[in-house]
């Protein structure tokens, strides 16, 4: 080589611009040859995360970057679930409270909320689990949303409760309508009935209250019973006729407002209304005493025409969950040898799957409260008064 074309080389060279480097690509390539598989598992309290280096290389990304997607709601998917002992089946993901027993529980878009053996109230999320220092018989939420709620007693009332689990504070706290007069024995405690968007609608002992949880005001709305309103879905309510006997007959309505000459267009005592309002899951009139609430086979009606879809007699009694969707219900069958499976039901084709078989079976502890080994999103336990 002369050095006249030697120069020339040097020149170009030196002259020359890299190639740009594209490193949104070369990891983008990379992340397609991993396959990555990730799993929640909450162990006494504490998130344990395990994580796997792959290489050796260390990719410097620059400063303009744009920022990466904020992480999903850890919870907002409602799944196939249920709680066995002190663990909580999500789908796929198993959530372990030890060394709690988890007898009711509710999802909530930020976590779990539970009450345990002697009805204290705990949260489980993507932190672990910690008490409130609260105590309750019943929890209610929302389909969506992270708020959860209940009815909290003192000596001389009653205090109904919205809680925010991802804001980790009380957004209600209010003793209205829930004054216990003296030398009285209640028949029903006041209930927290539903959480419907920013309304929630307290069952308290002087009537039905909704409440708007961003101002904190409520208006006394229906002069009934704490429990002779069911729930409030989409602002559909579903309440018990006739009013002056809740939860001895078997006729619910659905109304904007209560009344008690509207027409009962459905049988049933339990009532679960998909997130749209458009389809109520109840229970025939042949429910078996002593278990309660009191679930033994499941009816589905469409809310608009009262057309009634039954199910497959295969089990013997039949424990409601929660809708996952509009179109997907979930519950619970005990078969005639006491296995439980968990069920997702499709009310527009009347198709029921299995979706987990044998998860538990139908049996009841020894002492009180009688309450069997599982338990399901209502917010309810599950007790045998026998």
């Amino acid at each position: 080589m002369n050095d006249l074309l030697r120069d020339t080389l040097a020149e170009r060279a030196d002259g020359a611009e890299p190639p740009p480097l594209d490193l949104d690509a070369i990891v983008a390539a990379g992340n397609r040859q991993i396959s990555r598989r990730r799993a929640l598992t909450v162990l006494g309290g504490a998130v344990a995360t395990a994580a796997v280096a792959v290489g050796t290389a260390t990719v410097i990304r620059p400063h303009n970057t744009q920022p990466q997607p904020a992480r999903p709601i850890p919870f907002a998917q409602r799944r196939p679930t249920f709680a066995l002992g002190n663990n909580i089946h999500y789908g796929d993901d198993v959530i372990s409270v030890a060394p709690y027993k988890i007898n009711a529980f509710v999802q909530t878009d930020a976590g779990f909320v539970f009450l345990d053996s002697g009805n204290k109230i705990h949260i489980v999320d993507r932190d672990g689990v910690r008490g409130l220092g609260k105590g309750a018989w019943t929890l209610t939420a929302d389909h969506r949303g992270s708020l959860v709620a209940w009815a909290e007693g003192f000596n001389d009332h009653y205090e109904s409760v919205v809680y925010d689990v991802a804001a980790d504070r009380e957004l209600v706290r209010t003793p209205v309508g829930n004054k216990i007069p003296p030398n009285v024995s209640l028949a029903y405690g006041p209930e927290i009935v539903a959480i419907d968007g920013t309304d929630a609608y307290f069952g308290t002992l002087d009537g039905l209250y909704r409440w708007d949880i961003t101002t904190n005001k409520g208006e006394l709305i229906a002069d009934v019973s704490p429990v002779a309103v069911r729930t409030v879905v989409a602002g559909q309510i579903v309440y018990q006729l006739p009013l002056s006997q809740p939860l001895t007959g078997t006729s619910l309505a659905i109304a904007k407002t209560v009344s008690a000459t509207a027409p009962a267009r459905f049988t049933g005592q339990q009532a679960f209304l998909s997130p749209g309002a458009k389809y109520l899951v109840t229970e025939p009139d042949d429910a078996r005493p002593g278990i309660q609430p009191l679930w033994a086979d499941l009816l589905m009606y469409d809310t608009t025409t009262a057309r009634l879809t039954r199910f497959p007699r295969a089990y013997e009694s039949m424990f409601f969950g929660q809708w996952l969707d509009d179109e997907t219900f979930v519950a619970a069958g005990a078969r005639p040898s006491a296995e439980v499976d968990l069920l997702a039901v499709t009310p527009r084709t009347g198709a029921v799957k299995v979706a987990v078989p044998g998860f538990s079976k139908l049996t009841f502890s020894t002492t009180a409260p009688r309450i069997p080994p599982f338990a399901l999103p209502t917010g309810k336990p599950i007790y045998d008064l026998y």
